[in-house]
């Protein structure tokens, strides 16, 4: 069968990329083709081309052994954010092929999905994810009865309302033992939550969002990567469905753990032990509403997983002091991406930053608060600049006096090609009667696009940064019968505007920086996006 699988695969790739999909069928041979125990399931996801329903139909009308193949290939994947698969004809197929579906997205409540008892729906999951359907007992069993589930997306609620479902941990350690990738979002956890982690050794990924509960670390050990060998050789002749009492208490360890991501909210207690479990851990993003547990999480990482390559911390509140988030960064080696909100950018910091030189590609700062001594936090910027020569991203939102001075020297970052600065001093701000900054760009080859909502840009003219800046201020004694909302709203376009504005002599020193970064080929400044259109450098003399 296999056979005739890879002899038909030809068939398969001159099918298209059209065409309407009965339940949102997405899937590639050559990932389907493996065993359901070793397929990526990150994988699947990332690679699903889009078959004629039709054509895969004739082909199954062959003989009984195309049948036999293409059928669980055609029922592979629902996805409920494909209108077509919310139709009566989908739905049915749904119920009527359970058995061959192996991914299953569940977005948003439909009544006749939810009417099907579980035995009509698919219990053969490596993927299910539940992000739009209420918290409830169909929910829970839906997810029991999937034994070889290997990732597991699940809302538990809606934070907007303050509304968590209340996890439980211990009935789902009895059942899945599988997991490679785990996203629970707006549920509250106890202990159980522990036992669950303990019989998914085999967890890559884990995200939570706004999850309450804590973590104790009285119970937790620090994880080593000598103790996860000999886990992983004694647990490999267990068998990954049995459970035994055991497996309730005992130490958690997740040596294959590689990614993990927490947003805490507002009643999230203590869960920075969770690193205690990563010896392996390679990246780390960690937010929430304040910095109380910095100083705690630093010692966690320093003490269990101190070889982290990305790390993003941010807090809404800063409170904690330069040394703490010192601290943090200056405990680990070879850091490659850092996204870090920092109450300000000090000596310390700054060394500590230093010590990853050589391998820092990624960097973004947000610089919460102004220091009393500027010169200080503009010689600490500069040291980063001229000596982190690896650095391909930076991002700078904080504000910083006579933020031009940046501009007065060359930048060691060579390889930089993109490059985002907001949140700049007043002092940097043009003067509504300077030349628009579109004008100043063109003259020096570059291009000024405004940056929508939805990430699209388009070109700036003069005349348009007219019809947004000071000038409009005028018009708007002319304007009559269009009401005060109206006023208000070319007021907040004009302030909009001055606000995105900066001085000629700032764009000019900036422009010419840049223009020796050849990799570099547009910038975000003030959100406003500059692209290069040519290498000519034109000579401004206004």
């Amino acid at each position: 069968m296999s056979a005739v699988l890879r002899e038909c695969r030809s068939c398969f790739d001159s099918l298209g990329t059209h065409g309407f999909r009965p339940v949102a069928h997405q899937t590639c041979m050559g990932i389907t083709a493996a065993p359901v125990g070793t397929t990526s399931t990150t994988a699947l996801r990332a690679v699903r081309p889009i078959f004629d329903h039709q054509l895969l139909l004739a082909c199954i009308l062959v003989n009984r052994t195309w049948h036999d193949i293409l059928l669980p290939i055609l029922w592979f994947t629902f996805d409920d954010t494909y209108p077509p698969s919310t139709s009566p004809v989908a739905i049915a197929n749904l119920s009527r092929h359970h058995p061959h579906f192996r991914i299953l997205e569940l977005s948003r409540p439909c009544p006749t999905i939810l009417s099907f008892p579980l035995t009509q729906l698919p219990h053969n999951l490596i993927h299910l994810d539940l992000s739009g359907l209420d918290n409830n007992e169909w929910t829970k069993e839906l997810v029991l009865q999937n034994l070889r589930l290997q990732s597991l997306h699940w809302q538990g609620g809606d934070f907007h309302r303050d509304d968590y479902g209340t996890l439980d941990g211990l009935a789902l350690s009895k059942k899945l033992s599988r997991l490679q990738e785990l996203h629970l979002e707006c549920w509250r956890i106890d202990k159980g939550f522990m036992a669950l982690l303990r019989r998914n050794p085999s967890l890559r990924t884990i995200s939570l969002d706004f999850v309450t509960g804590e973590i104790d670390e009285l119970n937790t050990h620090t994880a080593t990567i000598g103790a996860s060998v000999t886990l992983d050789t004694h647990g490999s002749d267990k068998d990954p469905d049995s459970y035994d009492d055991n497996d309730e208490e005992g130490e958690v360890l997740l040596p294959n753990m590689t990614s993990l991501t927490v947003c805490k909210d507002v009643g999230s207690g203590a869960l920075e032990a969770l690193v205690r479990f990563c010896p392996k851990l390679e990246e780390l993003s960690w937010m929430g509403s304040h910095d109380g547990d910095l100083r705690s999480l630093t010692t966690n990482i320093q003490q269990s997983c101190p070889s982290i390559s990305a790390l993003t911390y941010s807090t809404v509140e800063v409170m904690e002091d330069e040394v703490a988030y010192a601290g943090l960064i200056g405990g680990l080696s070879g850091l490659v991406e850092l996204q870090i909100r920092i109450p300000s950018l000090d000596r310390l910091f700054t060394d500590a930053l230093l010590k990853h030189a050589d391998t820092l590609e990624v960097l973004d700062l947000r610089i919460q608060r102004d220091r009393k001594t500027q010169g200080t936090q503009r010689a600490d910027l500069r040291r980063i600049l001229e000596g982190c020569h690896q650095i391909t991203a930076l991002s700078i939102d904080g504000s910083l006096s006579k933020a031009s001075d940046l501009f007065m020297f060359d930048w060691a970052c060579l390889r930089l090609h993109r490059l985002f600065l907001s949140g700049l001093h007043p002092l940097t701000r043009g003067h509504p009667l300077e030349n628009d900054n579109a004008v100043v760009a063109a003259m020096h080859g570059w291009a000024a696009l405004s940056r929508t909502g939805g990430g699209d840009s388009t070109p700036l003219t003069a005349g348009q940064y007219d019809d947004l800046g000071i000038e409009s201020i005028s018009r708007m004694d002319s304007i009559s019968g269009m009401g005060i909302e109206f006023v208000l709203e070319q007021q907040h376009a004009t302030e909009q505007f001055m606000a995105r504005k900066v001085s000629t002599s700032f764009l000019q020193s900036l422009l010419s920086q840049v223009r020796n970064l050849t990799h570099m080929q547009s910038f975000v400044l003030n959100g406003v996006e500059y692209t290069r259109t040519s290498d000519h450098l034109g000579l401004y003399s206004g």
